[in-house]
């Protein structure tokens, strides 16, 4: 059955609007899970209003500038949180809670990514905010959940690595444990915390009752990991750590060129491999019996790995990727962050946005990472600490100008 704003608009006039556009979120969240969250739902069109501390702001604020970058830059701050208004709060303050409260009493969503405890102790929990609102959607990411033995652990990134058997796969074989150098763990919580709201928003305008959503880091991180995990599961073996290497698959490694540049290859399927003899100019590799099926070259990874490094090391790396294009092989150069922001393909893609920041100029952050017939709402840079105070307390709470702008002086909000 059509919504209200379905029938008051014409049909041409729907399709032109982005797909959460009129949805209301709360963002309590800080530093990258929580962020990742709610800036895929702005992505989409949803409006975000941040509530950050008072006179302090997220933690990701004050991680210093990088290398060559002014001391008011907050870069770490900026690649998560676009597309959002900032109010600041005191929530220890009673009359802040108030205000919160009154805030979620005008929103759709509810996120937040505190130690478990922490927001219901700020006038904020789920029961609290339910009276208010009976059809808020609430999510809370944490490290190990709301519930179990470990839901009061402190978790980060790293933690969740360990936690989840990520690390315990991840290094070379006579080597540690290694955790991959970036936060995944935090994305793909972040990620799943999105799905989810986006389905309870859909539960709440069909039923009429709001929803709360548990995320655990831990738990996203495992799932993220189930497609390699039923050696475990079902033949109850340890994946061994194999370095750039796979265990089911060769050749699968990163080889070094004769430029100093590593190329990564996959021989995901018998169906490549003549492709990869042609391109590597061994086609008798072709007719080698003990080389024709995937299994009998896992069984021997490291010879054929070895067998495909020296050729490797005969050319440059443009060169292989020409050759192996040609034959339509997996194959890619290990490309740094730099290179991977300036390749060809991301770049006709458009994924890196660029901003006016108020007071840091021109910024470069990561967009979304999709193109789709869906309309795209208007993207605009991180806020200021508590940068929409006054703005919000009068759009959203119809507040007078003058009270708000007065409040906003208090608890430290800045001006563009």
């Amino acid at each position: 059955m059509p919504t209200v704003m379905e029938r008051l608009l014409g049909m041409d006039e729907r399709k032109r609007l982005p797909p959460l556009d009129g949805i209301r979120v709360v963002d309590m969240t800080q530093v990258i899970a929580g962020p990742f969250c709610s800036t895929m739902l702005a992505d989409m069109g949803a409006e975000l209003v941040k509530i950050e501390r008072a006179h302090i702001g997220d933690d990701t604020r004050h991680m210093g500038p990088y290398k060559g970058r002014k001391s008011e830059d907050q870069d770490y701050f900026f690649a998560n949180n676009r597309s959002r208004k900032s109010i600041a709060l005191d929530l220890k303050d009673r009359r802040h809670q108030k205000i919160a409260q009154a805030l979620v009493g005008e929103a759709n969503v509810f996120v937040e990514n505190y130690a478990p405890g922490k927001v219901e102790a700020l006038g904020l929990g789920w029961n609290k905010l339910k009276a208010v609102n009976p059809r808020l959607v609430y999510c809370s990411i944490s490290g190990f959940g709301q519930t179990g033995p470990n839901c009061n652990r402190p978790a980060l990134d790293p933690i969740i690595q360990a936690a989840s058997g990520l690390m315990s796969v991840t290094g070379e074989p006579s080597g540690e444990p290694m955790q991959i150098g970036a936060p995944v763990a935090d994305a793909i919580a972040g990620m799943n915390a999105a799905y989810a709201i986006v389905n309870a928003i859909r539960v709440a305008e069909r039923d009429g009752e709001g929803q709360h959503i548990d995320i655990s880091m831990q738990d996203a991180m495992i799932a993220a990991l189930g497609p390699r995990m039923g050696q475990t599961l079902n033949a109850n073996e340890q994946p061994p750590r194999v370095g750039n290497a796979n265990p089911l698959r060769a050749p699968a490694d990163i080889y070094r060129a004769n430029d100093g540049q590593y190329v990564s290859i996959i021989c995901h399927h018998d169906g490549f491999w003549s492709g990869i003899c042609r391109a590597l100019g061994k086609p008798e590799w072709i007719l080698d019996e003990s080389l024709r099926t995937s299994a009998q070259r896992a069984e021997r990874r490291d010879e054929v790995n070895e067998m495909v490094r020296e050729i490797i090391q005969t050319r440059t790396a443009d060169e292989w990727i020409k050759l192996l294009d040609a034959e339509r092989v997996p194959v890619s150069k290990v490309l740094d962050y730099g290179g991977a922001h300036a390749d060809s393909q991301v770049v006709h893609r458009g994924l890196i946005r660029e901003f006016d920041h108020p007071k840091s100029g021109r910024i470069r952050i990561i967009g979304p990472p999709w193109i789709t017939t869906m309309e795209e709402p208007e993207f605009f840079p991180p806020p200021l600490l508590g940068q929409h105070t006054a703005e919000v307390l009068v759009d959203w709470l119809s507040w007078e100008r003058d009270e708000a702008e007065h409040f906003a002086k208090d608890v430290g909000a800045e001006e563009a």
